[in-house]
């Protein structure tokens, strides 16, 4: 099957119907609700921590229910309890304009259906399939993690999830700062090949997270991790059907489980590529020259590479720093990074 192109400047890939920005201590909470044309409701809870850590997470509110568990388990409800009312009603107001909208057409080949991931123009599509292939491999429930990790310090400083589970897990997960330390994390940025709970190493400081991931179905637990060469972002399935050593049935299935997870970076990847190329009007070289010297190649090499000179290729340099407002191209590369 030929992959549809995209071009994600055809159209909005979302309609904002409400957003919100808090401060709450020395946290700040962002809300904001969206949808297009082609799925449901959507919100976005993003919590940028006193230590510059940022959460995200990405909520399909299709189940009527998810707003108000959502809303319930969040450790700074009190706070945005006007915020969350607001979501309510202009969520409510959506599913009222909705009711003449026709049903897409939905394959039910979960290898068709990650195929269409590279079509999707936003992360609620990308949730539609993902919980349609989940539940086609015996999967009950999921979370789906994008890593940003600090090439210094191996640490993470962003954390962005797709939530396919109970909608207060990862509240919960996020409030005891189980993220610092999670196994499964750990084993997904140090690893690429598929595995099983079982087989990840715990410690008896782990019980606390795994007796809780139980309580909201993540009995069973394959690990799916997703990389790129030539990226700092790594991808994390993890898949439950919250039966009792019922990872076998989900096992079984790792190889297409492991293409959604991959299927669900690359596309993480291709839109930040498309938002910098638009936040700083680079071109393709301009790109790949940005990643070639982040992959801590210099001038010579990115000379040889593209078949210029290396005087080109310090003009090319000198382009890009203009576009960035940056001194060096060191610098560049770090303004262009943190746009990711």
């Amino acid at each position: 099957m030929q992959k549809p192109i995209v071009d994600r400047t055809a159209e909005p890939s979302r309609q904002i119907f409400f957003e919100a920005d808090v401060q709450i201590a020395r946290d700040r909470v962002a809300l904001c609700l969206w949808r297009n044309s082609d799925v449901f409701c959507v919100l976005e809870r993003r919590l940028v921590r006193s230590d510059g850590i940022v959460l995200t997470q990405i909520l399909s509110l299709e189940d009527g229910d998810a707003l108000a568990e959502f809303a319930v388990a969040d450790p700074y409800g009190d706070h945005l309890r006007a915020q969350y009312q607001s979501v309510d009603r202009e969520r409510r107001e959506q599913i009222h304009h909705q009711t003449d909208r026709k049903a897409r057409s939905r394959p039910v080949d979960p290898v068709e259906e990650i195929g269409l991931i590279d079509a999707c123009s936003n992360e609620g599509e990308l949730m539609t399939i993902a919980g349609r292939v989940v539940s086609q491999l015996c999967g009950q429930s999921y979370v789906y993690h994008w890593l940003r990790v600090n090439e210094k310090t191996g640490g993470v400083d962003e954390y962005r999830s797709l939530v396919g589970c109970h909608p207060a897990w990862l509240h919960k997960y996020i409030n005891r700062l189980w993220y610092r330390r999670d196994p499964f994390l750990e084993y997904a940025k140090r690893n690429a090949v598929p595995t099983i709970g079982v087989r990840i190493d715990l410690s008896n400081d782990d019980d606390p997270l795994m007796s809780h991931a139980v309580e909201y179905g993540f009995r069973s637990t394959p690990v799916c991790p997703a990389h790129s060469i030539f990226n700092a972002w790594v991808g994390v399935l993890q898949v439950s059907n919250g039966q009792p050593q019922g990872e076998g049935a989900l096992w079984k299935h790792r190889v297409l489980l492991r293409a959604l997870a991959l299927a669900l970076l690359d596309w993480h990847l291709a839109t930040l590529r498309h938002e910098a190329t638009n936040l700083f009007n680079l071109n393709q070289r301009e790109l790949a020259v940005l990643q070639m010297v982040r992959d801590r190649r210099i001038a010579l090499n990115v000379a040889d590479s593209l078949g210029i000179s290396e005087r080109t290729a310090y003009a090319i340099f000198t382009k890009i720093n203009g576009k960035l407002g940056a001194p060096n191209i060191t610098k560049a590369v770090e303004l262009a990074a943190r746009a990711d």
